[in-house]
């Protein structure tokens, strides 16, 4: 060849000659190739697969390689790095877009309605369905990566209708013996529909319910949603969650609820503390009287009483109509009393859901605020400067940049869990979209799907931007993972969330609890003492989390961990993992403490 291999460039020009023609050069580029050594080849390669992603992709679905989609390139890694230490300067203000009044007509839209006591019947099929199913175990499986797709499609089906199979003869076994026979499941799509619609909604309402069988339902729709499964079984499994806008959508004035003054005092949450018992009865009375008025005066159909047996309920009329009843909405359209106060009770639990929720966030950020001043540390003990390579750190902050640092993420987390109805949503759309299917792909945490979940990470970028201007700017990396190993799709993105107020929670409520621990006994308050007293011991525990729990740790390297948006809560998890190891564990088990992990420990 007339250029030797080692006289070739990255671009493909070569050393020490004059640039030559397209056609020209492109001769001489393929004589250098075919002459080049193995070793110069696999160069040469390595060097196009790293710096064009296109190419990466090709080669990598090529060759059913999905799992190398995924591996993060050295340029992305040197920029997780220099995003670590970036800052944004914008001017702090309170945010005048948002104000104290709530917008119900668009709360409404991703507000889910509180289950009926019908409901519940199949809220049990579907949850003890998907509890025994192993249906991710066959269809995730690192054996079906590159398996060839006909025989995937013939698994999946095999699977899809063995759970639907399974689902209709738990509900009724005539039915089932007859959907054995025919295979025919389009003509039972509204009860398929509606059963699997009621155990997603619920999931919505109770996230610390159904933490196994959610996953597997959305993993199971997901499948039922690519178009030759659906062609396949003849009808989509997927329907829209039912919401309180969609619920009074169906009656010409029931939107008007949305409007109306008195909706805010039917929905308030009667807290009790500072608060007298006649107060609080008050409070109830006028919450029962704005209820009663709202329901009759935006019905389309006056209350409907059932008599029988001299106004008494027959035991053998109500079993006969709880096993006869089907999903199917028998109901109609017709807005009754009942149901415009389930809207109301839908929107209560909502707002109840949120004050839960964001309480912790709240507190902490008052006890950072209290206790700790952004500008002087005080105490070295009490300082929230943390350095690279001390105590597992592998951020270097002040202590004036970690008070920022602390602030915008706790800050950022109070915004998600505000927003997170809204967020579950979309989160579920992405998963559901058939436009981008996800891949399985090994991505360090075993085989997952990889999905891109756009309308989730535009929903979070303008959440990002919101706190940016609440707080003033912003330090550290504002990249959002989502649809690569770190957060494969959207699912994961919404667990992580979710177990904010898991971790959060038990930290405030022993640190709330610590005065009161000390003044519980002499001894008990001789403990405390030994940490300096209540106050100091609170400020201990708060500094090291603030410190620790936002220090960047949790992986070895800044992509998968350190100042991004995930790794945030990556190193809070970090921390929580340790807490076994601190100096003041026993003061968590005295105020009993029993895990970050939830009441129902699993």
């Amino acid at each position: 060849p007339p250029y030797t291999s080692t006289s070739l460039s990255v671009f493909g020009r070569p050393r020490g000659h004059e640039v030559m023609t397209d056609a020209g050069g492109a001769d001489a580029i393929l004589a250098s190739i075919d002459g080049a050594d193995e070793a110069t080849l696999k160069r040469l390669l390595q060097t196009v697969i790293r710096k064009v992603p296109e190419c990466r992709t090709k080669v990598a679905q090529d060759a059913n390689l999905t799992s190398e989609l995924y591996q993060v390139s050295e340029e992305e890694r040197q920029k997780a790095v220099a995003d670590q230490y970036s800052e944004l300067k914008t001017n702090a203000n309170d945010d005048p877009n948002v104000t104290d009044e709530v917008d119900f007509y668009e709360r409404a839209k991703f507000v889910p309605m509180r289950l009926t006591y019908e409901e519940r019947k199949y809220l049990r099929l579907i949850d003890a369905t998907m509890h025994v199913s192993s249906y991710t175990d066959h269809i995730d499986s690192a054996a079906n990566v590159n398996v060839n797709p006909a025989r995937k499609l013939a698994l999946q089906m095999k699977q899809l209708c063995a759970v639907l199979t399974g689902m209709q003869v738990s509900h009724n076994y005539e039915t089932g013996q007859q959907l054995m026979q025919t295979r025919e499941f389009t003509g039972r799509s509204a009860f398929f529909q509606t059963v699997l619609e009621i155990g997603r909604r619920y999931k919505i309402l109770n996230p610390e319910r159904m933490r196994d069988s959610y996953g597997k339902l959305m993993y199971f729709l997901q499948d039922s949603r690519k178009q030759e499964v659906r062609d396949l079984l003849e009808f989509d499994a997927v329907s829209r969650v039912r919401s309180v806008y969609d619920v009074l959508s169906k009656s010409p004035k029931g939107l008007g609820m949305l409007e109306d003054p008195q909706l805010r005092t039917a929905t308030m949450e009667i807290m009790p503390e500072g608060k007298s018992r006649p107060t609080i009865q008050r409070e109830i009375k006028a919450k029962e009287a704005a209820i009663k008025h709202l329901a009759k005066t935006y019905c389309s159909v006056a209350r409907r009483r059932k008599r029988h047996m001299g106004g008494m309920y027959s035991l053998g009329i109500l079993r006969s109509s709880y096993q006869e009843s089907d999903s199917e909405d028998e109901q109609g359209d017709d807005l009754t009393e009942d149901i415009v106060e389930q809207c109301i009770y839908s929107i209560g639990d909502h707002s109840t859901y949120l004050r839960f929720n964001r309480e912790p966030c709240d507190r902490l950020l008052s006890y950072l605020k209290e206790y700790f001043d952004p500008q002087d540390p005080g105490h070295a003990e009490y300082s929230l400067a943390i350095e690279e390579g001390k105590d597992g750190a592998r951020l270097s902050h002040p202590h004036q940049r970690q008070y920022t640092f602390v602030l915008q993420s706790m800050t950022l987390w109070r915004e998600v869990l505000d927003n997170m109805f809204q967020l579950w949503h979309l989160a579920e759309e992405d998963l559901l979209d058939e436009e981008h299917a996800y891949q399985l792909a090994d991505t360090g945490q075993g085989h997952q799907r990889v999905q891109k979940s756009p309308r989730s990470v535009v929903a979070m970028q303008k959440i990002l931007a919101k706190v940016q201007r609440k707080v003033g700017g912003w330090v550290g990396s504002s990249i959002v993972h989502l649809g690569d190993h770190n957060v494969p799709n959207a699912l994961m993105f919404i667990d992580k969330y979710i177990q904010v107020p898991r971790f959060l929670g038990p930290l405030v409520i022993t640190v709330d609890k610590i005065p009161e621990l000390a003044k519980s006994s002499a001894g008990m308050k001789a403990y405390v003492d030994s940490f300096g007293g209540a106050q100091k011991l609170q400020k201990l525990i708060l500094a090291d989390f603030f410190r620790h729990a936002f220090d960047g740790s949790g992986a070895d390297n800044f992509f998968d961990a350190g100042s991004c948006i995930d790794g945030r809560l990556t190193s809070a998890w970090n921390w929580c993992s340790s807490i076994e190891g601190k100096p003041y564990f026993p003061i968590f088990l005295l105020t009993g403490f029993s895990g970050f992990d939830g009441k129902e420990g699993f």
